[in-house]
């Protein structure tokens, strides 16, 4: 993960008041690197000063996008860290969501609901090398509509797929193996035969 993303991925957990040396503690960077993220921070309104006399800060919204009340009603979700989530699938292959959560820091719960509204979304998808980034464009609708299941019915369905692969690639194997061969022999034969019907005197 980049400087941004790492101090991003804070600032989305940490529901505190914090300055730079806490975000520096608690991701590894120096402060030297954080505070320059800091700045853009504050001018793209991603966190705001909140004390006059100390660099105190908070994050300068909650997530404020809709979301279906029924099936995530204790769920906002955040665009931004949603596109640092698609950021992190599209650099690596990921075919659980452990290996996400250790990846991105965050909770298996945390990621299992992020995917679940970005499957939802059609942001992202299933292949033969785990999650992928379908679209980044539909980022924003991110938890308006959720498909609750989605991502086990994306997996039945690739694992389907790849079995399906799996019996065709033996199929045409074994369709080789048995009918490949024989053209060739009766190539060869007739080759022979009409050799020595030409060289016959």
């Amino acid at each position: 993960m980049t400087a941004r993303e790492l101090v991003l991925n804070f600032v989305n957990q940490y529901r505190k008041p914090f300055d730079g040396e806490l975000i520096a503690n608690m991701t590894g960077l120096d402060i030297e690197v954080v505070e320059p993220v800091m700045v853009e921070m504050i001018k793209d309104k991603t966190i705001k000063l909140i004390s006059d006399r100390e660099p105190i800060y908070a994050r300068s919204n909650r997530f404020n996008t809709t979301l279906d009340k029924q099936l995530r009603a204790h769920w906002n979700f955040d665009p931004k860290a949603a596109l640092a989530l698609l950021n992190l699938i599209e650099k690596r292959s990921f075919t659980s969501i452990r290996s996400i959560a250790e990846a991105f820091g965050r909770s298996r719960q945390w990621v299992f609901v992020y995917l679940e509204a970005l499957a939802s979304a059609g942001v992202i998808g299933v292949n033969q090398y785990g999650y992928c980034v379908l679209t980044k464009k539909d980022v924003g609708k991110v938890g308006i509509k959720i498909k609750r299941g989605i991502l086990k019915e994306m997996i039945s369905h690739c694992a389907e797929l790849r079995e399906q692969q799996r019996l065709q690639d033996k199929v045409d194997a074994w369709h080789l193996k048995v009918v490949g061969p024989e053209p060739l022999e009766e190539a060869m034969k007739a080759f022979d035969s009409r050799n020595q019907v030409t060289m016959q005197p």
